[in-house]
């Protein structure tokens, strides 16, 4: 599969010819302007020698019209050979996306016994409020559980694809969905610590008003068909959650203010590093969730922590606002 992006939106499709496998999945010439493109890096198992990467929503994003079938390969995980770009395995998290749901969150690749079997596995928090765990050699679908608000499906069947919900797509009219299009998961980083064998994720809780309107395709041009507003006096909030990663459950949560746009960060020394909008850098207790340590830095955290040594001493630095900020670790 080739992709030639020129926007996010839909300026070109994720095929070069017609007849290439999964162009069945776009009806008539809407693989010309499906978009589906990547724009945040995959990850990559030495062992197994595949790149893992995640894809963007097809395009126009809330007016389907044009689009009818699965549009493959949006919204997928698609694992490749890093040396010949060959496919060879992909999962689609959500077919025909009409919510604006990008699969571009950040695949966690992790060891975990599931049904009493030790796996290679794949830990991804989906922006379509799904937890997900498939196996990287096969991309097997293993478990999935919602892993906060969503009214749009009623759960995944047995292959992983979504049970829908009926009348859940936008309308000319607005209707109200949970997540936001801005997903209970985005492109910022999750974290999973093998020392407490737990998945740690930044989680938003926030829904939103779904609008389909006129589309008309512009190279050059977003291609969206409708848009998405906020629910009038339902602002939603934010968490920092970990979840026992086999199962999905949440083994704590520490609730923030606002619904955020900072990854975490789990570390050897059992602290989970996070950041808010309103510009708290926080420190947790990776195993109960306890704040332990809180800094203001005066500016909104939309970033993700980092560690790195200097002078043989760990150091813990986050961007915030236009400033970074670094510090040690006694």
């Amino acid at each position: 599969m080739t992709q030639r992006p020129e926007n996010r939106h839909g300026a070109t499709g994720p095929f070069r010819d017609r007849g290439e496998p999964g162009h069945e999945s776009w009806a008539g010439d809407s693989w010309k302007t499906g978009s589906a493109t990547t724009w945040v890096t995959g990850s990559y198992d030495p062992e197994l020698n595949l790149v893992y990467w995640g894809t963007g929503n097809p395009g126009p994003d809330w007016n389907d019209e044009p689009r009818a079938g699965d549009n493959l390969y949006s919204d997928s995980l698609l694992a490749l050979d890093p040396d010949s770009g060959k496919l060879k395995w992909y999962f689609q998290f959500t077919p025909h996306d009409v919510h604006d749901w990008d699969s571009t969150e950040i695949p966690v690749l992790a060891n975990a016994t599931i049904r009493g079997r030790e796996r290679k596995v794949v830990l991804f928090a989906n922006r379509n409020a799904f937890y997900y765990v498939l196996d990287r050699t096969t991309g097997g679908f293993l478990h999935g559980n919602p892993f906060a608000k969503q009214t749009w499906a009623k759960g995944l069947d047995d292959n992983g694809k979504p049970v829908r919900i009926p009348n859940m797509m936008p309308v000319e009219g607005g209707i109200e969905v949970y997540p936001h299009a801005a997903g209970a998961n985005n492109w910022y980083s999750p974290s999973y610590s093998p020392k407490t064998d737990l998945f740690y994720v930044a989680v938003r809780e926030a829904g939103g008003i779904y609008y389909k309107g006129e589309v008309v395709y512009k190279a050059g041009t977003n291609y969206n068909g409708g848009g998405i507003r906020d629910i009038p006096g339902k602002p939603g909030y934010g968490a920092i959650r970990a979840l026992k990663p086999a199962s999905g459950e949440v083994q704590w949560e520490f609730k923030i203010f606002s619904a955020p746009s900072a990854g975490v960060l789990s570390t050897a020394g059992n602290l989970v590093f996070a950041g808010t909008n309103e510009g708290d850098f926080l420190a947790l207790d990776a195993m109960s969730g306890k704040s332990l340590w809180r800094f203001q830095t005066g500016g909104s955290i939309q970033s993700n922590p980092v560690s790195y040594l200097s002078d043989g001493k760990q150091q813990i630095a986050i961007a915030s606002g236009n400033a970074i900020f670094a510090f040690g670790m006694d």
